[in-house]
């Protein structure tokens, strides 16, 4: 008999159970079999590590609160180390074959590009356009024209270390497919709701 495939989610922005659209992937991958575990902030401030409804959970403390671009940078820099180091527990301890990361941040092809070294798979879950999220964003005036081409250049080094593309609408597939420069094979639509 043939071992389910193990897949490990990195989420940043909520709790698991409190993200519905990644709640329902990782579920409907669990009940088809597939070994699922999620890197995530806890909701309560703590480190945890529970199960919910066949899919691991390995929670630790949400970032310290900040306003502005400084405020997001301590925030996704800091879940960028908690996520590294529960990835590498994981790793040690169970192993995966996939790393599915969900945006925003587009951050953790760092820690995808390191296990793709070792044979793993990379997948991008294109939830949010975060350059023009920026751009057209509460930031207005303060945005930079810096900043909007920084987080281009972070999307477009996620999208290049994908090996698939979930994207949420065609809209986010031509995102992809244009800035991305993926081939239509690896992109597949899996819409919110």
């Amino acid at each position: 008999m043939q071992k389910p495939l193990r897949i490990l989610m990195l989420l940043e922005n909520n709790p698991y159970l409190k993200d519905i659209r990644v709640r329902q992937e990782a579920q409907s991958l669990a009940k088809e079999g597939y070994d699922v575990t999620v890197i995530c902030p806890h909701s309560k401030g703590r480190f945890s590590h529970d199960v919910h409804e066949g899919v691991r959970i390995y929670s630790y403390p949400p970032p310290p609160g900040g306003e502005g671009l400084i405020g997001y940078a301590v925030e996704y820099g800091y879940s960028l180390v908690m996520a590294f180091f529960y990835s590498l527990y994981c790793f040690l301890r169970r192993g995966f074959d996939v790393i599915h990361a969900h945006n925003p941040p587009d951050l953790y092809f760092i820690i995808a590009r390191m296990y793709k070294l070792l044979g793993k798979t990379f997948v991008f879950d294109h939830h949010d356009l975060s350059p023009e999220l920026y751009r057209y964003s509460r930031f207005g005036e303060e945005g930079s024209e810096k900043v909007y081409r920084a987080l281009m250049a972070l999307e477009i080094a996620t999208f290049k270390a994908a090996d698939y593309v979930i994207a949420t609408n065609a809209s986010y597939r031509q995102v992809a497919l244009e800035r991305g420069q993926r081939k239509p094979e690896q992109i597949t639509i899996v819409r919110n709701g």
